[in-house]
């Protein structure tokens, strides 16, 4: 791994080819090939294995967790950990994926070390962590679960914890069925000025979105989004909120865990599902270099990879995450992540995909007036 003066962003490609490689590997190899980076007994807890040390994890007894996620989500997190590991306090951060990687590369470049285990909403923004150093390396018991794909490389970087994805949303006081979109051209439509939201440009899902819809419609689809005048915020939660409230007629961005949760309060909103697809986001965690509390962030981590805490994103209403670990139930509803049609860079396209960030930066941004 290289220092943190390096600055060029990593690509998911040589991840996907790298795994792809090991796939038919039984974990034994696995844990063999890594043996040299990390050596340590394994131990049952509750109804899962960790390579935690339990005395030193409790000892230590907190962690720092900075993630991308909302106040209710970080906080459901910690508390449900908390649950099951009382003597380990979990604290929180959070931050859309954007700050959160300017802060902790803010920090570090200081040397200051005082968050345990990072989550970010983008690939390549955790791809660029590892390339610089950022990750301890932490090959967990749990990793045989997960498919090559969803495994850093090498394996015990990072992990995917989940997946988000993303349709249409509209007030059903403010918006008729036969009156609201079908499709994502159908945002375009010159009615919803100045009564549509979208998130910000720090936000991983919304360059996804912004990538893929310019690629099935063409470089002037946003140019005519911006016409209308959209207001960006910061979080999903706030999106939900006004679109609920019907400060806003449409969601231009509207995750469907957001929906589900508004849905489940009596919202009079419904969610739309574009034939052409629905951008979708994966979510990856990993222990941060120079962990000032390792051992809880390894148990942590173990926990979150384990059924316990993929169950946990998978159905807490401030989460929904669909999780991708192979032995995973169905999503609240009944679905799986394969019942629907999802957009998201291949990894043949990923070094065009980084490539056109500061493009999208510099359009949403002028877009929303920032």
């Amino acid at each position: 791994m290289s220092n943190l003066k390096e600055t060029k962003p990593t690509t998911r490609r040589a991840v996907l080819q790298a795994g792809l490689a090991m796939a038919g590997l039984p974990l034994s190899g696995l844990f063999a090939r890594h043996a040299a980076a990390q050596t340590r007994t394994v131990t049952k807890v509750l109804d899962f294995t960790t390579t935690a040390d339990m005395t030193k994890a409790e000892q230590e007894g907190e962690f720092l967790f900075y993630t991308h996620d909302g106040e209710p989500a970080a906080a459901g997190i910690c508390e449900a950990f908390a649950k099951d590991f009382p003597k380990i306090k979990g604290k929180y951060l959070r931050a859309q994926n954007g700050a959160l990687f300017s802060k902790i590369l803010a920090e570090r470049s200081a040397g200051r070390f005082a968050v345990d285990v990072i989550q970010f909403s983008e690939p390549a923004t955790a791809l660029d962590f590892q390339k610089r150093g950022g990750y301890q390396r932490h090959v967990s018991t749990q990793s045989e679960f997960y498919a090559p794909e969803h495994l850093s490389n090498p394996v015990g970087d990072c992990f995917c914890v989940g997946v988000t994805f993303a349709g249409i949303c509209y007030n059903t006081d403010k918006v008729k069925p036969e009156e609201a979109p079908k499709t994502w051209k159908d945002i375009l439509d010159p009615k919803w000025l100045n009564a549509m939201s979208v998130k910000q440009s720090t936000s991983g899902l919304q360059f996804v979105q912004w990538y893929e819809l310019r690629k099935l419609y063409g470089e002037g689809f946003w140019k005519e989004f911006a016409k209308l005048r959209p207001r960006g915020f910061d979080s999903r939660a706030q999106l939900f909120d006004r679109l609920a409230k019907g400060d806003d007629k449409v969601c231009a961005l509207a995750e469907l865990a957001g929906y589900l949760l508004q849905k489940e309060k009596g919202a009079h909103i419904a969610f739309v599902t574009p034939a052409d697809g629905l951008p979708a986001g994966t979510l990856w965690n990993g222990v941060v270099d120079r962990a000032p509390h390792p051992e809880a962030a390894r148990l942590f981590v173990d926990w979150l990879m384990s059924p316990r805490g993929q169950m946990h994103y998978q159905n807490n209403p401030f989460l929904y995450y669909g999780s991708v670990r192979k032995d995973a139930p169905p999503m609240p509803g009944g679905t799986r992540l394969r019942d629907f049609k999802l957009l998201a860079p291949s990894a043949a396209e990923m070094g065009t995909y980084m490539a056109s960030q500061e493009a999208f930066t510099k359009e949403w941004n002028g877009m929303l007036g920032l």
